[in-house]
């Protein structure tokens, strides 16, 4: 129970491959044996584990999670909740990709190209009769003489060879170290000792491993169900970062550095604390999203940002007040123009909980507390020049660009679909879009360098089913052909009162400079500045 979740990227499970294919090491197994069963998370592919004593012991995995769980989905059957987690072996390069590797390749994959075969048809967790093996590998080699990929005899000679050692890389011993101890703390510390490799543990992946103690372990598949909310998945909400709010929650301070092994072993407290922390975090989510237009982790500035707005969920029993829920989204987007949660983490969730902690239990508005600690200093005015400076398509002003244009009902064009609405929706769906108002293409063809159209004054936000209609085409070009409808959706965004005779090249240094003007006044005015 005390394992992370699934964490490795798709390079790393490819590399694992290689080193299988190749024969080579891939390092060593922990497996913790104790003569109690204990508390276990679900095996990759199984809804739930099962515990069955081995020769008077329970194993249990240590360190080597990520390798193991990553060759159980490599070899997953076809379906689509696993498509983007199976591997396949590209035979003419004699290189191995996951379905979501490449975008070009994932189609190439989708549309059948035999060139890509998975290993779900080659390895088998059961041996099964040569015959069969046999059989699929000639399947594949007839697809391939079927699409004219095969030259050669020495071609096939060559791809027989590389798909039986595919079928075969499993069938190698691994290296296994045996920890012999019933206490939980030990196999815990252990844990947190052999995980500073590869993707190392955090502060809050230890202490979230030392929950799952014997006091504290009840609460831990609650926790799990929570952050498996794709709502909250979608905002980068993981085991490690609900841990440490529901630090901060229980203890008044997310400091890490000083935690005792058992800090959370009181049952009834712990209890109340992640009520608090999981009504809290909600809550923030669903500011930050329906009302910021935040629902990526892409586009929210900081999920640590939304720990403070959970604290108010101890210190207050009621949810806030339309005022303080203003003051809480001002704070919100003040910080994350300032990139306040930057620097260390716990220094900044402090700053913000510290003053609600010590505030009178009669204090109306909790949320003023929280602006009201944004130092003077960082609420100077968006100039003009921040605007022409920015280039990231997801930078601090963007994001409040975003949540600008929520404010204002704006749309999508040409479709006249609302940035809400778009913004809202499930991922997998039409998805939001930074546009070049002045194309790329276009503005490479000329000559103008980069750092001179990506910048934030000539970006505007739009469905992506949009920005692929509006393609490279000359933007005066593009305004002229909209109908009127067309242009009012364009105007929210392009403030085109006094920009739409500017929609040419030649004049393109005035419309930079006129929109970024523009745009900094109507971004001071929506924060307050």
């Amino acid at each position: 129970m005390m394992q992370r979740d699934y964490v490795w990227k798709s390079a790393k499970v490819v590399k694992l491959l290689d080193s299988l294919y190749k024969k080579w090491p891939i390092g060593c197994f922990y497996v913790w044996h104790s003569t109690a069963p204990q508390s276990n998370k679900a095996r990759a592919g199984q809804s739930s584990a099962p515990k069955l004593s081995i020769d008077g012991f329970y194993g249990f995995l240590l360190d080597g999670q990520q390798r193991l769980t990553s060759l159980a989905l490599a070899i997953k059957e076809n379906n689509a909740e696993h498509s983007a987690t199976r591997a396949f072996l590209h035979i003419e390069k004699e290189r191995f990709y996951l379905g979501n590797s490449n975008e070009t390749f994932s189609k190439r994959i989708e549309q059948g190209d035999p060139r890509f075969v998975p290993l779900s048809d080659l390895i088998t967790t059961i041996d099964r009769e040569p015959r069969v093996l046999q059989n699929t590998i000639q399947r594949v080699i007839d697809e391939l003489r079927e699409r004219e990929l095969i030259k050669t005899p020495q071609d096939e000679t060559e791809y027989r060879s590389r798909l039986q050692a595919v079928a075969v890389m499993l069938h190698q011993n691994a290296l296994c170290e045996e920890f012999h101890n019933d206490h939980v703390a030990d196999a815990i510390e252990l844990f947190a000792r052999l995980n500073k490799g590869g993707t190392s543990l955090s502060a809050g992946d230890v202490e979230a491993a030392r929950l799952s103690q014997e006091d504290t372990k009840h609460i831990v598949e609650p926790m799990r169900d929570f952050v498996r909310n794709p709502t909250l998945t979608a905002l980068g909400f993981n085991f490690s970062f609900v841990t440490r709010a529901l630090v901060t929650i229980h203890r008044d301070s997310s400091t890490f550095s000083k935690l005792p092994n058992n800090w959370a072993s009181t049952k009834r407290g712990i209890d109340q604390s992640w009520r608090a922390t999981s009504k809290g975090l909600l809550y923030a989510a669903a500011l930050a999203r329906d009302d910021l237009g935040w629902a990526t982790r892409r586009w929210l500035p900081s999920a640590n940002a939304l720990i403070p707005i959970a604290y108010l969920f101890k210190a207050s029993k009621t949810n806030p007040s339309k005022q303080e829920r203003e003051d809480i989204k001002r704070y919100l987007l003040l910080t994350a123009l300032r990139s306040l949660f930057r620097g260390g983490v716990e220094t900044a969730i402090n700053t913000y909980v510290n003053p609600i902690k010590t505030a009178h239990a009669n204090t109306k508005n909790r949320g003023r507390l929280l602006v009201d600690k944004i130092p003077n200093n960082r609420l100077y005015k968006i100039k003009p020049e921040d605007i022409r400076t920015a280039t990231g398509m997801y930078s601090p002003l963007m994001q409040i660009y975003l949540s600008y244009l929520l404010s204002k009902e704006a749309r999508s064009w040409p479709s006249g679909l609302y940035i809400r609405e778009i913004a809202l929706r499930p991922t997998g769906g039409d998805t939001l879009a930074v546009h070049h108002i002045f194309p790329r293409k276009y503005m490479t063809s000329l000559s103008y360098p980069p750092e001179q159209f990506n910048t934030m004054a000539n970006y505007a936000i739009v469905a992506q089913s949009d920005n692929s209609s509006l393609a490279d085409k000359p933007p005066a070009l593009v305004y002229a052909k909209l109908s009127s409808q067309e242009k009012k959706a364009a105007s929210s965004q392009l403030l085109l009162k006094d920009l739409e005779e500017l929609l040419d090249e030649k004049r393109y240094e005035d419309f930079l400079g006129l929109r970024a003007k523009k745009l900094a006044d109507a971004l001071n005015d929506f924060i307050g500045l």
